[in-house]
């Protein structure tokens, strides 16, 4: 079927780590576009969560992320975000508790191609009664490192906090 999402891999955390990695030994490089999918995402204290490419199932922690986004925000005005030179994307998706949820779309795009920047989109909604809030992140970013990339990889950004719960899932987009 033209247009089918393939899952390649999916880790359902339960209980608190410092990272989730998806891809890697599992990466099936058949595809040209990825999508990740994080369903019912929390952390041990109210943080973002952000997220690197893996190469060779490494994080890839290099300051060569830029992105951006736009963020809207139910109780305010929206607000512009970007960064240049980052050590990792963020989509500021900040959760804690049980009542603090975060769901949100990655896809991935050049990530087999060893000559090209892997690039992204994303697109996040989070609930947060600790600050009261709901919001929603539209935007994009790019490792500009021409390199292929076999993975992601979802982490505490030295923030001292943990994931708690959600599932990750990562599909290949079957042409």
């Amino acid at each position: 079927m033209a247009g089918s999402l393939i899952k390649i891999d999916e880790e359902i955390v339960t209980a608190a780590v410092a990272s989730v990695t998806l891809g890697g030994t599992n990466w099936d490089s058949s595809y040209d576009v990825y999508m990740v999918t994080v369903m019912g995402a929390e952390m041990s204290s109210l943080v973002d969560i952000p997220f690197r490419f893996t190469v060779s199932g490494t994080a890839d922690s290099s300051s060569n992320y830029d992105y951006a986004s736009k963020r809207l925000i139910a109780s305010s005005s929206f607000t512009n975000i970007s960064a240049t030179n980052q050590a990792q994307m963020d989509m500021s998706v900040a959760v804690s508790g049980s009542n603090d949820l975060a769901m949100f779309n990655i896809y991935i795009f050049n990530a087999n191609n060893s000559s090209e920047y892997t690039f992204c989109t994303f697109e996040s909604v989070n609930t947060s009664d600790g600050i009261a809030k709901v919001q929603g992140d539209m935007g994009g970013g790019v490792l500009t490192v021409a390199q292929a990339t076999d993975g992601i990889q979802f982490f505490d950004n030295g923030a001292t906090a943990n994931i708690t719960s959600g599932t990750f899932t990562l599909y290949g987009l079957k042409k």
